[in-house]
């Protein structure tokens, strides 16, 4: 009987913050803020996997990208990525 009164307890109370979460949200209040730093030193732009253990990462580190490779034996550094120009731009959406 202890267990059944136990479950039914944390039902009652899971049920409560369940409710005022709900409440707190209808009215514009919100607990979990998830705001972006307005402008961050380092920022990840892009993964693209290869296998389990290889991928290649675009950070920009202030103004300047970096193409990396992650790899078991550890991080290589590949190059830096140029911002495209206008006209490159126009060539690739225009393919």
């Amino acid at each position: 009987m202890d267990i059944v009164r136990q479950s039914l307890a944390i039902a009652v109370v899971f049920a409560l913050l369940w409710t005022a979460l709900w409440l707190l949200r209808k009215k514009g209040w919100t607990v979990l803020r998830r705001t972006k730093p307005a402008q961050s030193l380092l920022e990840s732009r892009g993964k693209l996997a290869l296998s389990a253990h290889h991928s290649i990462h675009l950070v920009q580190i202030g103004d300047r990208s970096l193409i990396l490779a992650l790899h078991p034996d550890g991080v290589t550094f590949l190059g830096d990525a140029a911002p495209l120009r206008d006209s490159q731009r126009k060539e690739l959406a225009a393919t």
